[in-house]
């Protein structure tokens, strides 16, 4: 059963001034931001994905993607609070029960690498979490290295979904998917488990929803594809490598939204560390294009989808999450056309040339 990490809120709670004043800035910048789209009516700026005779196509609204494709610099202490920032990762924060002197993390050659310096007799762990929550019913998404073998102890890939809430309720509900490393009788075993976790940080229990070895699903060019999708309440899905490994809409879980989500290390009785690639918390199925004129279609990976009203949805599962291939704007006689990479939930737009 994986361990229960017991450092998962490192923030230091706001004092109620402190909460009042915090919820006035807000307020103000909500109304000011209010105010310069009022005044500015102008388009937005958006970045091309595709150009061409037909016209562009540019990104409207992106999803939340963090790919550790760049050296990170040394960690340092974020204001008020024991976590440590990562630099560039600065939409993610680094805290656990390991501490500062035997956790880790750091990025590079593309990968994230979160670790146990050493040994330590009781579950020990670390943890890299995003300081931006999503809402309930996103996917999220973990690419993670298939993890090392273990001399002795137990060592454990985790990847968890979170009540962002912890800091004021003091919960640390959340649901996960682990790979739990050990070795019995001298021989290694390698388990998923599947389960959610439930109570105040000190005094935590988890389930075990489903377990089954490492070995029945194999690792692509060395990765596990990891998904998540919980309500928080009763629904819970996950994927490994496309997958499915547990769907369940009878829980009774209490996991208040939004959600944080982990990408975790535990330890006990070895060093350990494990590695990430990219993250990504996607809304939902689909891509969606805005924008295009009657008569207009899409064609990507080989088959057309004429827009209806301006729109056309491209098909791309949530829980697959991303795709590349060809995709063509034909419109009038003319085309645009080119490689592009996409993203479950994403809006693009098309402008035209």
């Amino acid at each position: 059963m994986p361990a229960i990490e017991t450092s998962r809120s490192g923030r230091l709670r706001y004092r109620p001034w402190e909460r009042a004043f915090l919820a006035g800035v807000l307020a103000l910048a909500l109304l000011m931001v209010m105010w310069g789209a009022w005044i500015e009516r102008g388009k937005q700026v958006l970045q091309p994905l595709l150009t061409g005779p037909a016209g562009a196509i540019a990104v409207e609204s992106a999803p939340m993607v963090t790919a550790f494709n760049q050296p990170s610099g040394t960690p340092h202490a974020l204001q008020g609070s024991t976590s440590l920032l990562l630099p560039p990762y600065y939409q993610w924060e680094a805290n656990g029960s390991a501490g500062q002197k035997l956790g880790f993390v750091r990025a590079r050659g593309g990968y994230l690498t979160v670790g146990v310096r050493q040994a330590t007799p009781v579950f020990r762990g670390y943890f890299l979490t995003t300081r931006n929550p999503f809402p309930a019913g996103w996917y999220a998404h973990a690419w993670a290295v298939s993890p090392p073998a273990v001399a002795q102890g137990i060592g454990e890939l985790v990847f968890a979904v979170q009540t962002a809430t912890t800091d004021q309720t003091g919960l640390i509900n959340y649901v996960f998917v682990s790979l739990v490393t050990t070795r019995v009788h001298g021989k290694l075993r390698s388990t998923w488990e599947i389960g959610y976790a439930y109570g105040y940080e000190q005094n935590a229990h988890s389930v075990i929803l489903e377990k089954f070895p490492e070995s029945a699903i194999s690792p692509v060019n060395g990765e596990y594809h990891v998904v998540i999708w919980t309500d928080g309440k009763t629904s819970y899905r996950a994927w490994v490598n496309g997958h499915e490994v547990y769907a369940s809409n009878r829980l009774h879980m209490q996991i208040a939204p939004p959600f944080d989500a982990y990408l975790e290390v535990q330890e006990k009785n070895t060093a350990y560390a494990v590695q990430y690639r990219q993250f990504a918390a996607l809304a939902g199925d689909g891509v969606t294009v805005n924008g295009l004129p009657d008569g207009a279609r899409i064609v990507w990976r080989g088959r057309a989808y004429p827009a209806h009203a301006g729109v056309v949805v491209l098909p791309l599962p949530a829980n697959v999450g991303e795709e590349s291939g060809t995709l063509t704007v034909q419109m009038g006689g003319k085309a645009t056309t080119g490689q592009v990479h996409l993203w479950a939930g994403e809006t693009l737009q098309y402008e035209r040339a």
